[in-house]
């Protein structure tokens, strides 16, 4: 799980960064500093994340190229 995958399920569940901090149960500063790809997915964020993955739909996956393409470098 990189910080592009991360930072891309937030935006295509529409949650701001408390939202999805809450959601994972940890702080803003750890998902900030996990999308700037400051900090590495713990294993505890990273389960919590492949659940999250696995309740998405299919169209998660399109909407991740085209976010991919749109990322900044």
């Amino acid at each position: 799980m990189n910080a592009n995958k991360v930072k891309a399920i937030r935006h295509y569940l529409g949650l701001s960064m408390a939202e999805f901090a809450k959601r994972l149960g940890v702080s803003v500063g750890t998902v900030c500093i996990i999308e700037q790809g400051g900090r590495d997915v713990s294993d505890y964020v990273r389960a919590k994340l492949a659940r999250l993955e696995m309740e998405l739909d299919e169209d998660f996956y399109l909407f991740m190229e085209k976010f991919n393409q749109n990322a900044p470098l």
